[in-house]
């Protein structure tokens, strides 16, 4: 037997193994050795095709399917080719069901590839103990990356139609910082339902940071409907916060309860995503002017105290046009 032949093949199947239970079944900020940087690989050739062709965000909006086939068939192929050079090792580990003769490398490919996908078509059987051994395992491991595979598809689809859920209710509120405010803009005051409505956005706004560290893919869903775009809403969104906190006036804003929890809930997913997925922009978002809250009728503070006020939150709104430019969007352009 060719033992560095056999423990290189080993390497590989570790290898396949470890980085499908790290990336499917991680809870923390962090994705495999190998997904990770076939995801990012991905979502760079993605955004250089976008910009290189002008086709809108139509590599974009494919590059999620994409990362998501390209790290299955990595896995696959990894573990495909640690188990055939684990068979390599020895040339009479496999031979002819039908002749018994030893079976040439091709024929290894065709039955490691048959027994790590549990075929069990037989054209080709181990001969010896320790390949008989090494079978089983084989298809053990097979079965438990396709298992593995498919359970990681699901929450994955999930996880995506969550946070496509999330960014339609927050643009049903509003499209922009106008539409919200002006939304729940009494004429005298906010009303009580507008309140609910910004109190019931933290937990799917936190839920949403959550599934982004369990399934990293997620962040390379990108939705070329703005409507559909979760970094769009939640810029949207806190535009509005930031409004409604430091622009109206204090005997006009709406009740803190309601805009203090969302606002934490939406700093501590800015907070938990940089770093993983995006970092601070050099140059912050713009600050929506005063002048959407004269708009809608709203009472305002003076314009110094609210330049003052929004320069304390510099590095929120760096944190903000970090993740918009990370999900592919460049102002209200993708």
């Amino acid at each position: 037997m060719n033992v560095p032949t056999a423990l290189a093949g080993c390497a590989l199947v570790i290898l396949a193994l470890a980085d499908a239970v790290v990336t499917a079944l991680s809870m923390v900020a962090v994705t495999g050795p190998v997904s990770g940087r076939v995801a990012e690989a991905v979502w760079r050739t993605s955004r250089a095709l976008n910009a290189w062709t002008g086709r809108g965000s139509i590599f974009l909006k494919w590059s999620g399917t994409c990362t998501l086939l390209a790290t299955f068939t990595t896995w696959a192929v990894l573990l495909w080719a640690g188990w055939w050079l684990v068979f390599s090792a020895d040339t009479a580990s496999v031979v002819a069901s039908r002749t018994a003769a030893p079976a040439d490398g091709w024929d290894r490919v065709y039955f490691t590839g048959y027994t790590v996908f549990t075929l069990g078509i037989g054209d080709y059987v181990p001969d010896t103990a320790w390949a008989q051994v090494a079978t089983a395992v084989a298809s053990l491991s097979g079965l438990f990356l396709v298992t593995l595979s498919l359970t990681y598809l699901v929450q994955v689809v999930q996880a995506v139609v969550h946070k496509r859920v999330l960014a339609q209710q927050i643009h049903c509120l509003g499209q922009d910082a106008f539409g919200i405010i002006a939304a729940g803009w009494t004429g005298s005051g906010f009303s009580s339902m507008f309140n609910q409505q910004l109190v019931s956005l933290t937990e799917p706004l936190l839920r949403l940071g959550e599934q982004h560290l369990a399934y990293p893919v997620v962040h390379y869903f990108h939705s070329t409907r703005r409507s559909k775009a979760p970094a769009r809403a939640l810029a949207a969104l806190d535009d509005a916060l930031l409004l409604l906190r430091v622009g109206v006036a204090p005997g006009s804003r709406p009740d803190p309860a309601a805009t203090g929890p969302l606002w934490s809930a939406l700093d501590q997913v800015l907070d938990t995503l940089r770093g993983q997925f995006f970092a601070r922009a050099e140059q912050e978002r713009p600050a929506p002017a005063l002048s959407v809250l004269r708009k809608a009728g709203v009472p305002v503070v003076d314009e110094g105290e609210y330049a003052a006020r929004v320069r304390e939150h510099t590095g929120r709104r760096r944190a903000l046009q970090g993740f918009l430019r990370s999900d592919g969007w460049d102002g209200d352009r993708a």
